[in-house]
């Protein structure tokens, strides 16, 4: 506990402080500022980075991960029992993870909130139905520049984007060979204005106006225009909170401690950081932790899982220009299953790239103990360049389900890292081997293989530790995002979400930050017009 008299206060009047800059909090606080609300985000990363694009440029170092706009602490997985540990695969920096992500913005279907005919909710829906999320959806198209062609099955039609340059020859071919094969594939939909000489920048940050990120869109013009303030190398360690309200956020800058306070208090800092900052912020009033009377702060966790495949069309072709261009839903839904959207990662199986997935797998392989081995994955990776450089790799993100013993804790070794208790159901693994196969028959008349033979996580994905829900006994947040047990505390990130679906969820926490960012700024307004009211008590 840090002693009370540690803790300078810091003055300021904020309508909103928000933690964290990502997708989530970024676009909630241009959201807010836009309607003249005075806005603090408080980000942990540094306002700028070295952005190192090496295969290897990958370091357990948290000063190195740090300067390349990287979280600096680990995730361990706890696995049915078997322990690994690995990157957080998350950013740490103005904009968050956003300046690494590769800017796939795909709608979730009408499925991902409600029952359908032929396909129930797993959890009966969430509190918003796709009705209520599809202008939000349009409005984050828009916000984002998002780009890409109408998806050819199903309802879930963005309205007409604007249109991308031609793809790479080599994927126009594999589009070709798709439709042949009825998958009915379409550009995928992505946040990136390809100016000349756009290299795409997936993975790493964007030097120039290109891509889509969230400090590019939203944090920038909310403070250079809004008035907006921003904080950086700020630590949030805790929140301090009385009966129902957070009253002030603690937070550490180069060493020292300081207090803000505001009358609207926002988490954003990702689906780990936020559950485990809820939890570290327990006090006498709330002894499990803040917003937890419910006991499902950290639990719900969920990410995706997911299948890698390289595919080679059916004539060679040139693999210059745009490569995130592929997308298809065929396999969203699989008797009755449910299942995720097919896309290009952007990536060849080059050198580069399948030494970071070799890197991947024997970091969290039960080899990973052989440390010394690890730099000659090089020739493996250099054997695989030359026998399958010119295949493209598709991946598909299959839909995870909420169990509550699924759920995250504080490594006690790492102040910055997460462990995280999952046990893998039996139906999850029924659906990706199903999806897996039906992949492989549709794919029977071109050349291809799979990157991967068991089931993986994309770590990337984290989502659900903060769920919302109508029901203050199986939910941390209302429809609103806001906690059933603190009035002025609201949560933005993917931690809200109560099931995963079947796409990337980085447009949908878009679109459900401008609703709440509706609906969060009304009620500040509101609230300064009450307060302006004139007393109705008559002068005597």
């Amino acid at each position: 506990m840090i002693a009370d008299k540690a803790i300078s206060d810091d003055p300021g009047d904020w309508d909103a402080i928000i933690i964290g800059t990502g997708m989530g909090g970024a676009t909630l606080g241009h959201g807010l500022a836009k309607q003249g609300l005075r806005v603090l985000f408080l980000e942990k990363g540094r306002a700028a980075f070295t952005d190192d694009q090496s295969p290897t440029g990958d370091s357990d170092d948290p000063e190195l991960l740090l300067q390349n706009g990287k979280w600096p602490g680990k995730v361990t997985t706890v696995v049915d029992g078997r322990r690994s540990d690995g990157p957080a695969s998350a950013g740490c920096g103005l904009g968050g993870s956003t300046q690494l992500y590769a800017a796939a913005l795909e709608r979730f279907e009408r499925w991902d909130f409600e029952a359908t005919d032929g396909l129930p909710h797993p959890t009966g829906g969430w509190p918003v139905g796709y009705d209520e999320m599809a202008s939000y959806y349009a409005r984050a198209e828009a916000l984002y520049r998002i780009r890409g062609s109408r998806n050819p099955l199903g309802e879930m039609d963005s309205p007409e984007l604007p249109r991308l340059p031609p793809a790479a020859a080599v994927d126009g071919q594999l589009m070709r060979d798709l439709a042949r094969a009825g998958l009915s594939p379409y550009r995928m939909h992505v946040g990136m204005a390809y100016l000349p000489g756009c290299g795409e920048c997936l993975g790493h940050a964007c030097p120039r106006a290109c891509k889509s990120d969230a400090k590019l869109i939203c944090l920038d013009p909310a403070v250079t225009t809004m008035g907006a303030d921003v904080r950086t190398e700020c630590e949030v360690v805790r929140l301090e909170a009385d009966g129902d309200r957070v009253t002030g956020v603690v937070y550490r800058h180069r060493g020292a401690f300081h207090r803000v306070s505001g009358r609207s208090i926002v988490l954003a800092a990702g689906a780990y950081r936020s559950a485990l900052l809820l939890l570290a912020s327990a006090n006498e009033t709330h002894p499990a932790g803040l917003a937890n009377s419910s006991g499902m702060v950290g639990r719900n966790i969920m990410f995706h899982s997911t299948l890698w495949l390289a595919v080679f069309p059916s004539a060679k072709a040139s693999a210059s220009g745009p490569r995130k261009t592929i997308a298809t839903r065929y396999f969203q839904t699989l008797d009755g299953m449910r299942g995720g959207l097919l896309h290009s990662v952007g990536l060849s199986a080059g050198y580069g790239n399948i030494l970071v997935f070799l890197y991947e797998w024997f970091d969290r392989s039960r080899y990973r103990w052989l440390r010394p081995l690890r730099p000659f994955l090089r020739i493996p990776a250099k054997i695989a360049e030359k026998l399958f450089g010119s295949a493209t790799i598709l991946s598909i993100n299959i839909e995870d389900l909420p169990y509550a013993d699924n759920h995250l804790t504080p490594d006690p070794a790492d102040a910055d890292g997460v462990i995280v208790h999952y046990r893998v159901r039996e139906e999850l693994r029924d659906r990706t081997q199903a999806i897996r196969r039906a992949i492989s028959r549709k794919f029977a008349g071109l050349r291809s293989f799979w990157l991967h033979s068991d089931l993986r996580f994309n770590l990337g994905h984290p989502c659900g530790t903060c769920r919302f829900g109508d029901d203050p006994a199986t939910s941390v947040l209302d429809r609103a995002c806001r906690a059933h047990d603190l009035d002025n505390l609201y949560v933005v990130d993917a931690s809200f979400m109560p099931t995963s679906g079947g796409a990337n969820p980085s447009l949908t926490i878009a679109a459900n930050a401008l609703r709440v960012a509706d609906i969060l700024g009304a009620r500040l307004r509101s609230e300064t017009a009450d307060a302006r009211k004139p007393s109705d008590c008559a002068a005597v």
